[in-house]
């Protein structure tokens, strides 16, 4: 499998609830009373400027590490769905600073249900209802839950949908250039203190310029480091929603972890996606019902996925024979042959 993963999720119990901007905040506080009481004991105010990289380093820092781990919660390894395709988000879509997230999200329906089926249908249905549905783990901790509706922008449709994310790399980007200009700054700050004079100003504003460039490229590399469906399947090409007759949407079958996503607390919102996906692909499009070999489609669906992760599978993609990247004529590798036994 390929399939680019930068988030981990945690367990339930192990994740914070305090909010993350209060988390960002003390954490950033913090960083700066540890160089406020510096800059004190060495009586050079002048070196509280250096406050500035300083915190914008470290309030990113404290976001992104939230945002990567802390953010997503386990609800139980891996799980496979099929479902029709309601809408589509891009990461190109969003705008500045959501646009760091840089995930490509899609939410679909799963059967058997129709478009405009609510919430409590769709989590009662089989075989993926509970995928939707609220768990303890995030109940008991006073998670908020509101289920993912999603609209068909065709149509005008909303329905009870599993969300489902690409993941991209905007987040862990702009997170590793915040990291560098934490150091940059912390080295211009020692710098304003052990280095009388001019000297040591100039040498110390310049590393906090390139401090800020630092954060600058990471946000701006972030932003164009996006997820796709290619990264994952590249013969899926264009996902398709319905057009205004409410027809020809992808039916997608996917794969990937199961977890809550926090992300949207502040706003009173939480439900279960799919994150990332590991596997996609389109099983059909969408005729305005499902195909009466729905089923089958689940069940084959469920095999292909358990085949591929098998213990079997992955012993056997592990073997030199099997790393091939280009042919296996040109690059590949035949496996070892046993010696003869001696006569």
């Amino acid at each position: 499998m390929t399939y680019n993963q930068y988030t981990t999720c945690v367990k339930a119990e192990n994740h914070s609830t305090m909010n993350q901007y209060i988390q960002v905040a003390w954490q950033t506080l913090l960083a700066d009373g540890i160089a406020v009481l510096m800059i004190a004991a060495a009586a050079l105010p002048w070196c509280l400027l250096l406050l500035i990289p300083i915190t914008a380093a470290m309030g990113l820092i404290a976001y992104c590490h939230w945002w990567l781990e802390d953010r997503l919660i386990c609800l139980g390894g891996d799980r496979a769905a099929i479902g029709l395709l309601v809408s589509v988000e891009p990461p190109g879509e969003k705008p500045f600073p959501d646009s760091l997230d840089t995930d490509y999200s899609f939410s679909m329906l799963p059967p058997p249900n129709l478009p405009s089926a609510g919430q409590a249908t769709v989590e009662t249905s089989t075989p993926y209802g509970e995928l939707v549905k609220e768990q303890d783990g995030t109940k008991n901790i006073g998670l908020p839950f509101t289920g993912n509706p999603a609209t068909d922008k065709e149509t005008g449709i909303t329905s009870a949908t599993l969300h489902c994310e690409f993941e991209g790399a905007g987040v862990r980007d702009a997170l590793l250039g915040a990291q560098i200009a934490l150091g940059l700054s912390v080295a211009a700050l020692i710098v304003c203190l052990g280095v009388p004079g001019p000297i040591g100003a100039i040498i110390a504003a310049i590393l906090a310029f390139l401090a800020f460039l630092a954060e600058l490229l990471g946000i701006g590399v972030g932003l164009n480091d996006t997820g796709s469906p290619a990264d994952v399947n590249p013969s899926l090409g264009d996902l398709h929603t319905n057009d205004h007759n409410g027809l020809g949407a992808d039916l997608l079958g996917v794969f990937g972890t199961w977890v809550y996503d926090a992300g949207h607390n502040n706003q009173g919102k939480g439900w279960n996606e799919i994150h990332p996906i590991k596997m996609c692909t389109r099983i059909g499009r969408w005729k305005g019902v499902w195909p009466p070999d729905t089923n089958d489609q689940e069940t084959q669906w469920q095999k292909a996925v358990d085949d591929a992760t098998s213990p079997t599978t992955t012993a056997q993609q592990q073997l030199a024979q099997n790393q091939w990247q280009i042919h296996p004529v040109i690059d590949g590798c035949q496996p070892e042959t046993p010696p003869e036994p001696i006569k």
